[in-house]
């Protein structure tokens, strides 16, 4: 993820100010998806966007504005302006609350919001004092869609049209507003009694709801988003609007064969709608009119997906009928030729006998191809390359990411369902690398389309970048413990960058990019706390047993015996780390009376006791003792990561050697 501070006005070189990023993220294609939430919109402000806007809409990407009319600053030119511009535009109007928010968030290949005080106005967006937060993150970025799925479920009650307060931006409603004196009027807001009935207007508060106890919120990695209940509550507002929503669903049906409204759709408050009718139908509270109403037009109800690739698969079926309209003939020949008219048809044709083959096809659909006089065996025409082989493996690894996901099948991956597609897709892959022929373009683009990653090392140190960045973000550095239970490997991995570092210099690159610089930097015994994996197995298999204190010569568990008496033995010479001491600890397992660390602990302590009985206040500098300087300096870095046991941490700063937290 990238993180940006957007600051202006202070200085008069900033130049890259909120309007200025608002406008660069508008003029990207790769959004495609633009909403705005935004208290204030004047005409002035609107002006410098215009551009971008028309060159957004031409390209056919999407743009909604929430916008506000509190304290008549809104005007009546920049919502003249939206509406000449065909944006969809909703108006927040509540007698109570306040519409307050300036965010924008854009939606595609990858997202990014833009958040803080900018309104959207010329000096808000230019020239104020103003500070916001740029989040850019990509579709991977787990903490970033955590953000974006936060931010979403919030607005619900807006994006899917069921706030009480939102109503839809048209020439009548904004002459109703200008009436009633709810948006200012550019040209005659210098008229001082113009101002007045702007902005001297005060809004009658409800009862304000009780705060709850604060300070007590506990932020977790995997912290699933809040569910708001008053989404799926019906209201009067959201049964008055259903008519007028159901009419929208008719006509996207009637234009589309079906009612599945895909996420990217165009109109945001239909998508929202869609998903609150299924949210409501699976907790029982749809009334049962509207029940009957949308199976009129054959609303589906459960999960889309399957629908989704069953409509993929009939919009290729179709192809294929027309053909066999035409040309009598269901059976058309492999094209190897990517710009042929048939080239795609003919490979989903072969990729269909590929699914027969391996009982992946479903009877209704084998019946459809049957009807048609299509063929399952094409003995004999098979090309050189094995064409229609290689076609069937492509199916099987389609049917695989369907199954799994993505298409990183292990070459260890034993399934008798997927025979050998491991090792295929590593022999396609070296085909690739060392550009051979026998892996033509098409086969390549075939490929790709499916999602097959050419480099998987590249991909696998990226997506542990991905990982390490999103730890330094929560954490604040790079220091992960191998029984960080989230990921335990991610740990064991970043000990042994830091202690044997790495080869590949773009590899060294993509650590420099997010900061981290402790490549080969620490020797191999000084682990600096790190625990291994095993060693946290071996302490989990312990857990379980009745009783964990083991003797060195118990018959019933002589493996885990053996561990714990390696551990004692660990911790009479000094080598447990105190993470693992109070693990054992905790399961009663009984340790030496004394061990070699203890008795180099108590001898330190005496020695700073001695030191300050003779200099007082004095800082034990590495010139008086440097063996002591050196362990004083290490307790002070466990203290900082939370590493030193408590008992320690007090004696110490009793001491005056720590500072309490």
């Amino acid at each position: 993820m990238i993180v940006e501070f957007i600051g202006q006005g202070i200085h008069s070189e900033d130049y890259e100010t909120t309007g200025n990023h608002v406008c660069s993220a508008i003029n990207d294609s790769s959004f495609t998806q633009i909403t705005v939430f935004v208290a204030f919109i004047r005409k002035p402000g609107l002006i410098y966007l215009k551009p971008f806007i028309e060159k957004a809409l031409k390209e056919g990407r999407e743009l909604t504005f929430y916008v506000g009319i509190d304290e008549c600053v809104t005007s009546k030119e920049a919502l003249e302006l939206l509406l000449s511009l065909n944006v969809q535009t909703y108006i927040y109007n509540s007698d109570r609350y306040i519409y307050h928010p300036k965010i924008y968030l854009f939606e595609g290949e990858r997202n990014r919001i833009i958040t803080g005080s900018s309104n959207l106005t010329k000096s808000g967006l230019f020239y104020n004092v103003e500070s916001s937060i740029l989040l850019d993150f990509t579709n991977n970025d787990k903490s970033g869609i955590k953000v974006l799925n936060q931010l979403k479920e919030y607005y619900a009650p807006l994006l899917d049209f069921s706030d009480s307060n939102i109503v839809v931006l048209s020439p009548a409603y904004l002459q109703e507003l200008v009436e009633k004196e709810l948006v200012s009027i550019e040209n005659y807001e210098g008229n001082s009694e113009g101002k007045s009935k702007t902005h001297d207007k005060s809004k009658p508060k409800g009862k304000n709801p009780e705060i709850p106890e604060l300070g007590t919120i506990e932020i977790k990695d995997n912290k699933p988003p809040k569910k708001y209940i008053s989404i799926l509550k019906i209201t009067e507002e959201y049964l008055e609007k259903w008519d007028f929503m159901f009419v929208k669903m008719q006509a996207f049906q009637k234009d589309n064969n079906h009612c599945t409204v895909p996420k990217d759709y165009k109109d945001r408050t239909l998508y929202g709608w869609y998903r609150k009718q299924k949210q409501l139908y699976e907790a029982n509270l749809m009334p049962e009119e509207h029940q009957q109403k949308l199976e009129s037009i054959n609303f589906y109800f459960g999960d889309s997906h399957p629908l989704f690739w069953e409509r993929k698969w009939l919009e290729s079926y179709n192809q294929l009928f027309e053909i066999y309209k035409q040309t009598g003939d269901s059976n058309i020949k492999r094209y190897k030729d990517n710009t042929h008219p048939l080239f795609y048809i003919s490979n989903w044709v072969a990729i269909e006998r590929g699914k027969y083959k391996n009982e992946k096809l479903k009877q209704w659909q084998i019946e459809k191809l049957e009807n048609i006089g299509f063929q399952w065996d094409m003995s004999g025409v098979r090309t050189i390359n094995n064409e229609d082989g290689w076609l069937d493996n492509l199916a099987l690894l389609e049917q695989y990411k369907l199954e799994f996901g993505d298409c990183n099948v292990s070459q260890t991956f034993k399934d008798e369902r997927y025979p050998q597609l491991g090792k295929w897709l590593n022999d396609q892959r070296d085909h690739y690398k060392k550009k051979r022929k026998i892996l033509s373009q098409d086969r390549i683009e075939l490929l790709e389309e499916l999602g097959v990653v050419w480099d998987m090392d590249v991909f696998k140190f990226q997506k542990f970048i991905d990982q390490l960045s999103n730890f330094k973000i929560d954490n604040g550095n790079f220091n992960i413990s191998s029984s960080y239970k989230p990921n335990p490997s991610l740990g064991n991995y970043v000990y042994r960058i830091k202690t044997k570092g790495v080869k590949e210099e773009w590899k060294i690159k993509m650590l420099h990019d997010i900061g981290f610089f402790e490549i080969g930097t620490q020797k191999k015994k000084d682990k600096q706390g790190h625990i291994t994996t095993l060693w946290f197995k071996k302490l989990e298999k312990l857990k379980k047993i009745p009783n964990p204190n083991l003797n060195k010569d118990d018959k019933e568990y002589p493996e885990l015996a053996a561990w714990v008496h390696g551990q004692r033995r660990a911790f009479r010479y000094g080598k447990l780390k105190d993470e693992q001491i109070v693990e054992l600890e905790k399961l009663r397992v009984k340790l030496p009376a004394t061990s070699k660390k203890s008795k180099r602990w108590h001898d330190y302590i005496e020695l700073i006791e001695l030191f300050i009985e003779e200099y007082g206040d004095a800082e034990i500098t590495r010139e008086f003792d440097e063996e002591l300087y050196k362990w004083i300096s290490q307790q002070k870095t466990n203290y900082s990561v939370d590493k030193l046991r408590k008992e320690k941490a007090d004696k110490l700063i009793e001491l005056g050697i720590l500072n309490k937290k």
